[in-house]
């Protein structure tokens, strides 16, 4: 939880090509990239175990409980075993990853489209509108991300809206940061003074060419917050201010695991391991759409394959 959040590279960002007109040559690209296949792979499996908990399609109910199956080892009967309370863990898992990427959802999701939007204007516009966004950005950077996500769901109440409230306060500025660094190149380029010359209002040119021009690197970002927020939420889970049970959440389970893993190993690894694959699925598909939509970046490494 301490380790500092993945952003694009600044540096970078401006190199980052504009999204392909056709969604499947987009698609076909991200396929045909090794980290992108993986990650689309492991993100359909979790999705669907998600999917199969949203329709109540899981073994189990994950709140049911069984008295007499108590800290069953994986069966035939149980998968991947029960609780100390005798609910099915698998189905709990399965429903914890809904929980997870519900909250992830919804709060990278406000995270973009606020951030992105100030990021846009205030590299658009300049001036004292730029400055403004800037120093409230510097001002939320200014607190690490764990910290004020605490500070935040400790005010608002514990619960799983808000702490998809206090994610996306977290990630908003660094959104503000990806999309305003190369709206600062495209700003200056040919076709937004013809539109300028041709009377199209600052909606307009901002909706229309703006925004489609830069939206490359917003996309990379959002798969990497995405992981990042299920990491996050978590943790906040873990130390009981995410998700409240009876509702599964993989978190609590971690965290209601920790003093029975001499008795019960299964109920500490299995939804340890669906937070490591949903975060390394998020993070290899953020690093396949970054090789797919950075020419450059993809160009590097076959140079680097070639010379091995």
């Amino acid at each position: 939880m301490s380790q500092p959040i993945e952003t694009v590279d600044p540096a970078a960002v401006a190199t980052v090509a504009p999204l392909p007109t056709r969604r499947g040559q987009w698609l076909g690209r991200l396929w045909r990239n090794r980290n992108g296949r993986v990650g689309l792979l492991i993100m359909g499996v979790l999705a669907l175990l998600a999917l199969l908990a949203a329709v109540k399609l899981t073994p189990y109910s994950p709140i049911a409980q069984h008295p007499d199956d108590q800290l069953v080892p994986p069966s035939s009967t149980y998968w991947l075993g029960t609780d100390q309370f005798g609910r099915d863990v698998a189905s709990r898992i399965a429903a914890g990853l809904l929980a997870s990427l519900r909250v992830a959802v919804i709060s990278v999701a406000i995270a973009t489209v606020l951030g992105a939007t100030a990021g846009i204007v205030a590299g658009y516009f300049g001036g004292w509108t730029d400055r403004i966004i800037g120093r409230l950005t510097d001002v939320l950077f200014a607190f690490p991300a764990i910290l004020l996500a605490l500070a935040i769901v400790a005010a608002l109440g514990r619960g799983w809206f808000n702490t998809a409230i206090a994610i996306a306060v977290v990630y908003l500025p660094i959104f503000v940061r990806v999309a305003r660094g190369p709206v600062l190149s495209v700003r200056s380029m040919d076709y937004i003074r013809a539109g300028k010359v041709l009377g199209y209002s600052p909606p307009r040119l901002l909706a229309r060419h703006v925004l489609p021009n830069v939206a490359a690197p917003i996309i990379v970002q959002v798969a990497l917050a995405l992981s990042w927020a299920i990491l996050t939420e978590s943790g906040l889970s873990f130390l009981g201010l995410g998700t409240q049970p009876p509702e599964p959440s993989l978190g609590l389970m971690v965290s209601d695991a920790r003093t029975l893993f001499d008795r019960a190993w299964w109920l500490l690894v299995f939804p340890s391991l669906a937070i490591v694959l949903a975060v390394t699925g998020l993070n290899l598909l953020g690093d396949g759409l970054r090789d797919v939509l950075d020419p450059t970046r993809a160009a590097g490494k076959a140079r680097r394959r070639r010379r091995r």
